[in-house]
């Protein structure tokens, strides 16, 4: 497998959320839509746009997309 394709899985799981399946779906399905667009605009900048949504996701989103998700439904409460 390229290196390349391990790194955005990685990073598919970091979006989504770590620990369930569902986030790694809901990341997959971001990144993919990011992947689509960046990779026809600006084909030569994806993989340094895809190593900044690590760090972003990393250092802002410790728990994914879903982990912001599910904050907002236990504020709801």
């Amino acid at each position: 497998m390229n290196p390349v394709n391990s790194i955005e899985m990685a990073v598919w799981v970091a979006a989504g959320g770590r620990g369930s399946l569902i986030g790694a779906i809901v990341g997959a399905g971001t990144v993919n839509v990011i992947k689509t667009y960046f990779t026809v605009a600006y084909p030569e900048f994806w993989l340094l746009i895809l190593g900044g949504l690590f760090v972003v996701v990393t250092i802002f989103l410790p728990n994914g997309i879903i982990g912001v998700l599910d904050r907002f439904k236990k504020e709801k409460e």
